[in-house]
């Protein structure tokens, strides 16, 4: 791992991040007014304990507001009487600020970028990942043009340009705060990197290239634990802890999926992660690559020691030129195809628990139960009142017992079926599960598995909801929703 270290005239704006001022500045909000981040505070999808939004809703039941918005997949985030979100429309990136009571528009920024990144053709939007506000400005990602800061009057107050993302999917990591630091994961393809910039300047502190990490999705979390502050991050096999300050690694456990499109959780002195991808489970589906030299003798037509996209094994391997092609050369070269070959070869579908050790570590050593069914594609997993959430596309839940694994359930069907591309959030005793196809299930929490209530937004749903006071937020293909049972207190 390679790692950009301090220069000396941003090292004085970082040195004060000490734990203390880590902990006091890292979004660890009990604020009801705010949900400021992807899933709300700390990353956790639990909204507050006073918040009470309404278990019935729908487009014409329990509707405080509604709005019309462009494009996009970003979830809404909100902090007092303003919500922000992002969307692209018409090759044009946007930053919109609405009124938390009213929907009304506050104001509007676009961005065009030199060209937009390729996303996927029907589920992805250049506007997929979630801004993360402090109460003074408000940070968005858009993998075509990078990191920009706005005040809470729509100033733009600076730009840091990043290189457009190196895979067909299109970037979806939000940005995460930690003290003084707006840090962004890139992994891509090739050339993958985690980078920080101070919040005041856009000035760039640190960088870590990740070139063992190919493609992934998820967003870094910020974890308070044993008088030491995390950067856990999510990658290819490993999810790991690093010092925010200078980004050096801690730790490192194993166990993630190829492609990690989940964030981990925290509960009760414990960090939790679950991740899926197609050819990682122990079965007859399970994808393995030939060795290079093999591949070479039977299919290098042209000699070059290379293989083109014609000159690829036709099935799962050629399927995959994208993710093989790193460097974007339209070959794949020995280096290339070793990589993805041992990536493939190591990695395992779970869910897993680890505890730090006395130091506040955490190892292979530390992991105390490995899950490997119900897993999540794309949902984060939820701790929420004792007890770990899992939803599986289809339309399945299962419920873990957060110290041994055991299930309470296991694959229950939600009874709407689909995708699940949104993580899961949960208030007053309940889960909301929201499918791609816009059903959204509330689920009773606890050991057994109850449906309360399911509710038809009649549109595709791609972005978590969020959830303040008695209000749930939820964004469709092409509106933004406030539900709120009048009679709720």
């Amino acid at each position: 791992m390679y790692s950009l270290r301090l220069t000396a005239g941003l090292f004085a704006l970082v040195s004060g991040l000490a734990a203390g001022s880590l902990a006091a500045a890292s979004l660890k909000s009990g604020a009801d007014a705010h949900w400021p981040q992807f899933r709300g505070a700390e990353g956790s999808g639990v909204a507050a304990k006073t918040a009470r939004p309404p278990v019935q809703f729908g487009p014409g039941t329990n509707v405080a507001w509604q709005v019309a918005l462009p494009p996009g997949n970003a979830s809404p985030v909100i902090w007092g009487a303003r919500l922000f979100l992002t969307a692209c429309e018409n090759g044009k990136l946007i930053t919109l600020a609405l009124d938390t009571d009213s929907g009304r528009e506050v104001w509007r920024r676009e961005v065009v970028p030199a060209k937009l990144e390729e996303v996927h053709p029907s589920l992805g939007n250049p506007a997929s990942g979630t801004p993360v506000t402090d109460g003074e400005r408000v940070y968005v990602y858009f993998g075509s043009v990078g990191l920009v800061a706005f005040d809470f009057d729509g100033r733009e107050l600076w730009r840091r340009p990043l290189p457009l993302p190196q895979t067909e999917y299109g970037a979806s990591s939000s940005p995460t705060l930690v003290g003084d630091l707006v840090v962004q994961l890139v992994d891509q393809d090739g050339a993958s990197f985690l980078v920080a910039v101070h919040k005041v300047t856009g000035a760039v502190v640190w960088r870590v290239d990740r070139p063992e990490m190919r493609r992934g999705f998820g967003t870094p979390i910020v974890w308070e634990h044993q008088g030491v502050t995390d950067l856990v991050v999510p990658g290819t096999i490993w999810l790991k802890g690093l010092d925010p300050r200078t980004g050096d690694e801690r730790w490192r456990v194993s166990g993630l999926a190829r492609i990690t499109c989940t964030s981990p959780v925290v509960g009760d002195g414990l960090l939790f992660t679950a991740s899926w991808t197609t050819g990682g489970d122990r079965s007859a589906d399970r994808i393995s690559m030939p060795g290079f030299d093999e591949v070479l003798k039977e299919r290098d037509r042209d000699h070059d020691g290379k293989l083109n996209y014609a000159e690829l094994p036709e099935g799962p391997i050629k399927q995959r030129f994208k993710h093989l092609d790193g460097n974007r050369d339209l070959l794949v070269d020995r280096a290339e195809w070793e990589s993805m070959a041992d990536i493939f070869s190591r990695v395992e579908n779970q869910a897993f628990a680890v505890k730090p050790d006395a130091q506040g570590r955490l190892s292979d050593a530390g992991v105390l139960w490995r899950f490997k069914k119900g897993l999540p594609y794309v949902a984060s997993p939820l701790y929420y009142q004792g007890r770990l959430y899992l939803a599986k596309n289809g339309g399945m839940v299962t419920c873990l017992d957060p110290l041994t694994g055991q299930p309470h359930y296991q694959e229950e069907r939600l009874g709407a079926t689909g995708d699940y591309y949104t993580s899961p959030v949960a208030a007053d005793g309940r889960i909301y599960f929201a499918s791609q196809r816009g059903v959204v299930t509330v689920v009773r929490a606890g050991d057994t598995f109850e449906v309360l209530r399911q509710n038809d937004l009649g549109e595709v749903v791609q972005a978590s909801p969020a959830i303040i006071g008695s209000t749930l937020y939820i964004r469709t293909a092409g509106h933004l929703y406030a539900f709120r049972d009048p009679a709720a207190r």
